[in-house]
């Protein structure tokens, strides 16, 4: 799936537009595209999928930016101890409410 964002008129932005690529299977944006106010391609972002032993997801655990223009690149946080998924119990059904969203 592909999800094309421009910039609304009269607002201000880094980006001018963002193109994000979603897996289906998850709706993770395994990559997106990012341009500057002339409209040409400044950034391409890249998330990392693993599949979960215990569960039938796919989750991300790391992220990188790369610069075109820069010639540079960023690496988010891979999965360390402290980091992850934690899985709880599925909240009730009244929980999901806006009340109770807006709330917590």
């Amino acid at each position: 799936w592909v999800v094309d964002a421009t910039l609304k008129e009269g607002k201000r932005h880094i980006y001018s537009r963002l193109t994000f690529y979603l897996y289906e299977d998850s709706w993770t944006a395994l990559a997106s595209d990012q341009y500057d106010a002339r409209g040409q391609l400044w950034r391409v972002g890249l998330a990392y999928l693993v599949q979960n032993a215990d569960r039938p997801a796919p989750w991300s655990d790391g992220y990188s930016t790369s610069d075109l223009i820069a010639r540079n690149y960023t690496m988010l946080p891979w999965v360390a101890p402290h980091y992850g998924v934690v899985y709880t119990d599925p909240l009730p059904e009244n929980e999901w409410s806006p009340d109770a969203l807006a709330g917590s």
